[in-house]
């Protein structure tokens, strides 16, 4: 069954992802700010994919072995087709050699052959273990999610006790033989999502709404910012996927969207985003490294405010093009996931 708002999230989140691989590098150091910000703005776009998948997939009622083939299916086929691709790309740009491709190919199943697809590797360990506790999440009380979530939470700010302490008491990637470990990581946004979609924020009055949610926005905004203004050392863990600025932006984006209806010329426009969104995902980098800024690189708008943007709304449509146009193909859903 469709949810609207779950859509919209979807293409949101791809659309943020597009923009955030879309800033091209710039020569003029006093630009660095619009780099920040295009950072801030992108920063929660994996988190609300992983937040999406939890909030349909978790609890899921069938069998491990079923929910494994059901989901694992329509996951690798596209996966692998455009990792080959991107390492074909890479080995006629003569950026890897024929023996590199080779070994990329046979480590697939335990290292992206491009930065970008760690958010793939992430989602097929959730899924490994969702039926596992989809049990728990099926019999828990309300409660008992804030439990868990709160304890999760805690790990999103470890790090910075790390940085005023001096020490490296918690490792923000996770630790085996911390005590919090085995709540950390992704997991948490699995919980999140079951819990926001479980007990929906609705909030009748629409301008106290929009306050709230500015009010969340700004809280996330904080690390970042005052890590850039402050002190940049801490920019790496401000801008980490798993930072507690991200969270705060993730529940907002959440909230709005289950407050706000969209008017029916989005939503169409968000529905086919969101229905080509892993094919999407998985070429936009191509498309945005590989040929828009080819362009660009010869025709700069001067100011990255502009420039940035352009770069991904260009991006989007001709992914989407090309996605469009493979599903007329047979068996397009093996590669473009469709």
């Amino acid at each position: 069954m469709k949810i609207q708002y779950i859509n919209n999230l979807r293409a949101v989140a791809c659309l943020l992802v597009i923009l955030t691989h879309s800033a091209m590098p710039s020569v003029n150091a006093n630009l660095g700010i619009y780099m920040v910000l295009f950072s801030i703005i992108g920063s929660p776009s994996s988190e609300l994919f992983v937040l999406i998948s939890s909030s349909l997939l978790a609890p899921t009622k069938l069998d491990m072995l079923s929910f494994y083939k059901k989901r694992f299916s329509k996951l690798i086929g596209p996966f692998f087709t455009w990792s080959v691709i991107v390492l074909a790309l890479k080995y006629f740009q003569h950026s890897i050699s024929g023996m590199e491709m080779i070994q990329s190919i046979l480590l697939f199943p335990f290292v992206p052959v491009t930065g970008i697809y760690w958010f793939v590797y992430a989602i097929c360990g959730l899924y490994l273990i969702i039926p596992l506790i989809s049990p728990w999440l099926a019999a828990c009380s309300k409660k008992e999610l804030q439990v868990i979530i709160c304890l999760w939470a805690i790990t999103l700010v470890l790090p910075y006790f790390n940085k005023i302490c001096n020490t490296n008491f918690y490792d923000i990637t996770g630790d085996y033989y911390f005590i919090l470990s085995y709540v950390g990581g992704f997991l948490g946004y699995l919980f999140l999502g079951v819990y926001l979609k479980r007990y929906p924020v609705i909030i009748p009055n629409k301008l106290k709404a929009l306050l709230i949610i500015a009010l969340l926005v700004s809280i996330g905004s904080i690390p970042i910012l005052f890590s850039y203004l402050k002190d940049r050392s801490l920019l790496v863990i401000a801008e980490d996927n798993l930072s507690i600025g991200s969270a705060f932006y993730v529940i907002g984006i959440f909230i709005f969207f289950q407050n706000f209806k969209l008017s029916k010329h989005i939503e169409f426009v968000f529905n086919e985003i969101a229905k080509y969104s892993f094919g999407i995902y998985l070429m936009h980098i191509i498309i945005v490294r590989d040929v828009v800024w080819l362009f660009f690189e010869n025709n700069r708008i001067p100011h990255p405010l502009l420039e940035t943007p352009l770069i991904a709304i260009i991006s989007t449509i001709i992914c989407y093009l090309i996605v469009k146009f493979l599903t007329l193909f047979p068996k397009s859903q093996y590669y473009i996931g469709a």
